[in-house]
């Protein structure tokens, strides 16, 4: 399993522009960045131990209350992983 394909091929933060994503050193984690317009902020998915958080790195913790299993459990994550950096930040500004 790859993250950055896996993204690659959802691109469901890339529907909005300005959104871009980086894999990091550990394959299985993406790091999806929020533009600076919108007020910046990043959220990272471990796609292997299926969990995401807050920030830029390999998460320690799961942010999100749901577990993630089935069909389409990758698109769920993505999305709620970016629904919740934009809560986030939204409540910050």
């Amino acid at each position: 399993m790859a993250a950055i394909k896996t993204i690659g091929e959802l691109k469901y933060h890339e529907l909005q522009e300005g959104w871009t994503h980086e894999q990091l050193q550990d394959c299985y984690c993406v790091s999806v960045m929020r533009p600076r317009e919108l007020g910046g902020g990043y959220v990272t998915i471990d796609y292997a131990r299926r969990i995401y958080s807050f920030g830029y790195g390999k998460p320690r913790e799961h942010a999100g209350k749901a577990s993630y299993a089935g069909k389409g459990w990758k698109d769920r994550i993505l999305r709620d992983a970016i629904d919740h950096l934009t809560a986030l930040m939204t409540a910050s500004n």
